[in-house]
């Protein structure tokens, strides 16, 4: 509530849903309620995760308070790296995680609720290394390059201690898209071609990578546990109900055993079933296209600090999502709330630019019909899938008024359009506000990719 009141006057009166993240995180929430039963219940175990992200969105209305907010981001992942690398070196920060790290056969973990297992934490320290790149190396100063390596390179060590397979191939993923990003093409393309050839030798010669195959205890429980909410999605078609799912898995000597899903995408799967994945895949989708589309001025370099170090966020954040089960923690609604504070400002205008008067509305009206109506042609001649079987896009669409060409008709009615000519203010928005048929679309198909990856996976699991 101080965040809120500190907010400036000029920005008091832009509450509510802004953005598309705002309408897709509430659906979502809604959606979790709706699905799970118990609504009072529900209602309650979700309500902080709808303040998580209304108040960060709201709160970080100035890319100063952004910096500030991913400044903390930065601090909070060095204090666990040094608390973690604390117990290699015999001086446990964290009382209990020299015998946790032994539980594990030596792979490194940290005694706290959330890095409790060497896999939390080498996804968990990773993503400290891309942040720390855009954070103090990228167009700093050579004290902040210095302190940039030292940070770096604790993180790097403390992901080989924890011997984390996934935070490897994560960490090597998330880097590679930072790095990458503006970038011109030429560089773009040498440097995945290294990154696809030295890089993956490279990331085998870690411990524990020499091999992967579905044969190794760790990998087939995690494909049988895979297959097992792969079915249970495709029976329930809306889920279990929100962490209700349970995989049990049968070992020797042992018995049967509670398993995590291992997989943030499985387990939203399993539990919402596939409206919920749906859902929880326009969140990323929306904080992927306002972090990749935006543009800041250039002379802005505090703003586009902050953008990718969001994207260096962003990009862990899904990467990682694929191997260990994030999709309830805070920090996803965290993250998208801080992307959604940046789409805020990307799109608020502090000064009025200069403006000149055009009266193309019947030609936008033809554009943005045309572009609805491919759109719909291709929802009703996609492959069936129990998503376009339920009608839940066009739920969706019709629930949020998502109709481009209405939207087209109220913009050839107006008297003018006013378009601005100053190009590094018309650089700095964010032309995105509504959700139209296309992003559906696209949705849909992210949707559909991330089907087919799991069941690959579960069916075709790539050694070597």
């Amino acid at each position: 509530m101080i965040g809120l009141l500190g907010r400036s006057k000029q920005d008091q009166i832009n509450f509510g849903l802004k953005t598309p993240n705002d309408f897709f995180v509430s659906i979502y929430l809604l959606w979790i309620v709706y699905s799970t039963g118990e609504y009072f219940d529900t209602f309650k175990e979700v309500l902080p995760f709808a303040f998580f992200y209304f108040l960060t969105a709201l709160i970080l209305d100035q890319p100063k308070k952004l910096s500030g907010f991913l400044l903390c981001w930065v601090v909070g992942l060095v204090v666990v790296v040094v608390f973690a690398l604390s117990t290699h070196f015999g001086i446990e920060f964290a009382v209990g995680s020299s015998d946790l790290t032994n539980l594990f056969d030596g792979r490194l973990a940290l005694n706290t609720w959330i890095f409790n297992n060497p896999n939390s934490l080498g996804h968990g320290a990773v993503a400290l290394i891309p942040l720390s790149y855009v954070w103090l190396w990228w167009k700093r100063g050579v004290f902040c390059k210095l302190l940039a390596v030292v940070i770096i390179s604790a993180a790097g060590f403390c992901v080989y201690l924890t011997q984390s397979k996934g935070a490897y191939l994560c960490g090597f993923a998330a880097f590679g898209i930072v790095f990458l990003f503006r970038k011109k093409l030429v560089v773009q393309a040498l440097v995945l071609i290294i990154a696809l050839t030295g890089g993956v030798a490279a990331i085998k010669l870690l411990p524990r990578m020499n091999t992967l195959s579905s044969q190794e205890d760790g990998i087939a429980g995690r494909l049988a546990i895979w297959r097992i909410a792969h079915s249970t999605m495709e029976t329930t078609v809306v889920g279990e109900g929100w962490k209700k799912f349970e995989a049990w898995v049968s070992i020797p000597r042992v018995g049967a055993i509670r398993k995590a899903t291992h997989g943030s995408y499985v387990n939203v799967g399993a539990d919402l079933g596939y409206p919920g994945l749906f859902l929880f895949l326009a969140i990323l989708y929306a904080n992927g296209r306002a972090i990749f589309t935006a543009k800041p001025p250039l002379e802005d370099i505090e703003t586009q600090r902050n953008q990718r170090a969001l994207l260096s966020l962003f990009c862990s954040y899904a990467s990682s999502a694929w191997m260990i089960d994030r999709a309830y923690h805070t920090d996803f609604f965290f993250i998208a709330g801080a992307i959604a504070a940046f789409h805020r400002q990307m799109i608020r205008v502090d000064e009025p630019p200069t403006h000149s008067k055009i009266d193309d509305g019947a030609a936008c009206l033809d554009s943005f019909s045309g572009m609805a109506g491919q759109a719909r042609f291709a929802l009703a001649n996609a492959p069936a899938s129990p998503l376009l079987k339920s009608g839940f896009l066009n739920q969706v669409a019709d629930s949020l008024n998502l109709d481009s060409a209405r939207g087209a008709s109220h913009y050839a009615n107006s008297p003018s359009v006013a378009l601005n000519t100053s190009p590094n203010l018309r650089d700095s928005w964010l032309r995105w506000e509504k959700i139209s048929w296309v992003d559906l679309l696209l949705i849909y198909g992210l949707f559909e990719v991330v089907l087919l990856v799991w069941s690959e996976i579960m069916t075709n699991f790539i050694s070597f």
